[in-house]
């Protein structure tokens, strides 16, 4: 999250140069006043685990600052995630920093998309920053700066939403992003809404998770919106899913203080619909931007965390047209794998389990484990090749549920 110091001068500028431009095309977004039970099963299969193995890999580099030798390891590692995923198309998109009036370099934005059936030519955009920032004097590459709620959270959100989604079918086409250089001025995802707006890219809408595992002790999970009044009905789409889905959570519009901002501001810019789901605007992580941004701490409630991931995936397979006859049954059952690509061992969770099976893609099996009735099993995955590999689940009521994961 991006600390602006706000002088008068500052204030007239951005009034001129920063205010959101008129939106390219306006889109009737759906009124969920009920459940969807393929939706509600797509979120029920977030996991807080996957969530804080995302979090716990990506805090354990030094730092991910923008200028820092480790933020291109991160891009790669971001990279590799959605190509493993199956993603239709995995790329890098380039931009110039300009830093003190010097041209920089830095790592890239990481974009994924899955190209819709219906209507291809229509996006659903959702994104997060993967940069981290310490606010002390010093060498970039010395500077602890985990960032893990701001913002290993939201891109461990946006992760989670591709991996679950990434085996589904959508009448839109869906893009996930992960920005660089969002500590610096939102520099990534400007560079790439600008470049949306260029290509007349028909963006429906774009949905920001920055911050999202930090909860004020006594406080109750809630969620507060950032967005300009242009994109009310963008906003009015949101509220009502999450009251249909968590009738009880509170939700309401508020803004970032101290003149903080953050991607979704880059997608209102360049006259796209976008929104931003929030911690606590006024009760957010007081750790961001010190070494003690870390799991635990600053992200101290991982239930918040997956609550704000259940309703972004669910925001974003609705409004992208989830084809419900072409979900593979796997996903509606509650079988979860993590970490998925996964490098030793794998975690299988969510149903009482007999037995385990898994075949390589010759069809030959390569293991056969008892598990009497465990809900819970590491696989150890010793000496395999690396390579995708299909699991399959006998359940305690003899149900047969497969999945597939890659072996790195």
């Amino acid at each position: 999250m991006k600390r602006i110091l706000v002088t008068l001068a500052l204030v007239l500028t951005g009034m001129v140069l920063f205010a959101q431009a008129p939106h390219w095309e306006e889109y009737d977004y759906p009124e969920v006043l009920e459940e969807q039970p393929l939706i509600r099963a797509l979120m029920d299969k977030v996991s807080s685990d996957s969530l804080t193995h995302t979090i716990e890999h990506l805090t354990a580099y030094h730092t991910r600052r923008w200028d820092s030798r480790m933020v291109y390891q991160v891009q790669d590692w971001l990279f590799a995630q959605y190509r493993d995923l199956g993603y239709d198309t995995v790329f890098l998109h380039d931009f110039p920093v300009w830093y003190h009036d010097s041209l920089c370099e830095t790592s890239d934005n990481v974009i994924a998309i899955k190209r819709g059936v219906v209507h291809p030519d229509e996006f659903v955009v959702c994104g997060a920053h993967y940069d981290s920032y310490n606010n002390a004097p010093g060498h970039p590459d010395s500077l602890r700066a985990p960032g893990a709620d701001d913002n290993a959270s939201g891109v461990a959100g946006i992760l989670e939403t591709a991996r679950i989604l990434s085996r589904c079918t959508f009448d839109r086409s869906l893009v996930f992003c992960n920005f660089g250089a969002e500590e610096i001025g939102l520099i990534g995802s400007a560079a790439f809404a600008k470049d949306c707006a260029d290509r007349g890219m028909r963006i429906v809408g774009y949905f920001n998770l920055d911050m999202i595992g930090y909860l004020e002790a006594g406080s109750d999970i809630h969620v507060n919106l950032l967005y300009t009044g242009q994109d009310a009905p963008l906003a009015q789409y949101v509220t009502t899913m999450s009251h249909t889905y968590y009738p009880d959570m509170r939700i309401w519009q508020d803004w970032l203080p101290g003149g903080s901002d953050s991607d979704y501001s880059s997608f209102n810019r360049n006259g796209y619909a976008a929104i931003h789901l929030f911690e606590d605007t006024h009760h957010s992580s007081p750790y961001i931007h010190t070494p003690d941004d870390v799991l635990g701490l600053s992200v101290n409630n991982l239930d918040q965390a997956k609550r704000f991931t259940e309703l972004h995936l669910g925001l974003v397979a609705t409004l992208g047209g989830l084809r419900s006859n072409d979900v593979e049954e796997t996903l509606v059952d509650v079988l979860t794998l993590y970490p998925n690509p996964a490098s030793e061992t794998l975690t299988i969770r969510g149903l009482a389990m007999d037995r385990i099976s898994v075949f390589n893609l010759l069809g030959q099996r390569v293991l056969t484990q008892p598990c009497a009735g465990a809900s819970t099993i590491d696989l150890t995955m010793g000496s395999w090749a690396p390579g995708l590999y299909v699991l399959q689940v006998v359940d305690a009521d003899g149900r047969v549920h497969s999945a597939k994961f890659l072996r790195r």
